[in-house]
């Protein structure tokens, strides 16, 4: 199928194609879980909505220059009763002075320049990739990825290897911007990567914002991550191999059925 913005995070788009977000989405280490990733593609589950993923849509539709647009869209962005009916929820009012601190800076608007929500595709590790540049800009060198978070300076606990990790590593944004560099550079044919920014922008009152970027070792590290874990990601999607439930993620939970009952020394206190 051709990949355009209308169906770009369809199922027929998930199934055909793997995502960054899809390929997290298998591993424990980035709260993924094997069975409920495939529950998704398969469209046996869907993940319940949290107003966070309309937040970071609004800032989003901003830098694409779609706001009114979304807003006009998406009605759940507006009180409904009370005295503050038909205006802007709290959290999407927060999310204007957000805009404020983002469009007020030049060197952010520097960065966030160029062609929006450009859309790719191409083989890498022997599956077919997905992704979407927020902002591009191949004259310059470089491409953006916009980000809202709740802070920047929080540690985040890895169950997996036992230590705290900062935001860039937690979350994979480094596969991310790994796998996007990639992608373009094949697309394009070029001999060497477009730099990764990502522009971050934080929900605190006010809000905090940066501009990080990622050199050519952590493109390399990336890929690397991300091929150490392919061949299994593509053995489950593929039925070739028998998704692992984690039995702690939300799919697991709401289908849940007990089959041994556990004594209380088992119990974990993380």
């Amino acid at each position: 199928m051709k990949l355009n913005k209308d169906n770009y995070f369809s199922q027929e788009a998930n199934l055909q194609y793997i995502s960054v977000s899809q390929f997290k989405g298998f591993l424990s280490s980035y709260g993924g879980c094997e069975a409920g990733a495939m529950a998704k593609i398969n469209g046996e589950w869907e993940q319940a909505h949290i107003d966070a993923f309309d937040e970071g849509h609004y800032v989003h539709a901003w830098n694409e220059g779609t706001l009114d647009e979304f807003k006009e869209n998406n009605p759940q962005l507006y009180a409904s009763t009370g005295k503050t009916a038909g205006q802007l929820k709290v959290q999407f009012k927060h999310c204007d002075k957000m805009i404020e601190v983002l469009a007020s800076d030049p060197l952010v608007m520097k960065a966030l320049a160029g062609e929006k929500e450009v859309i790719m595709s191409a083989e890498l590790f022997g599956i077919e990739w997905k992704v979407m540049l927020d902002s591009y800009q191949p004259q310059t060198g470089i491409f953006a990825d916009l980000k809202t978070m709740k802070e920047m300076d929080g540690k985040f606990w890895n169950n997996e290897i036992g230590v705290y990790e900062n935001f860039i590593d937690h979350y994979g944004y480094n596969l991310q911007m790994a796998v996007y560099a990639e992608i373009e550079r094949i697309v394009h044919g070029r001999d060497e990567w477009l730099l990764p920014h990502m522009v971050i922008v934080t929900k605190q009152k006010p809000p905090d914002h940066d501009i990080i970027y990622f050199d050519y070792d952590a493109i390399e590290q990336g890929l690397h991550i991300v091929g150490k874990h392919i061949e299994r990601v593509k053995a489950v999607k593929s039925g070739a191999a028998e998704p692992v439930r984690c039995e702690k993620c939300d799919y697991c939970r709401s289908t849940k059925k007990i089959k041994t009952i556990k004594h209380f020394s088992e119990l974990k206190f993380y």
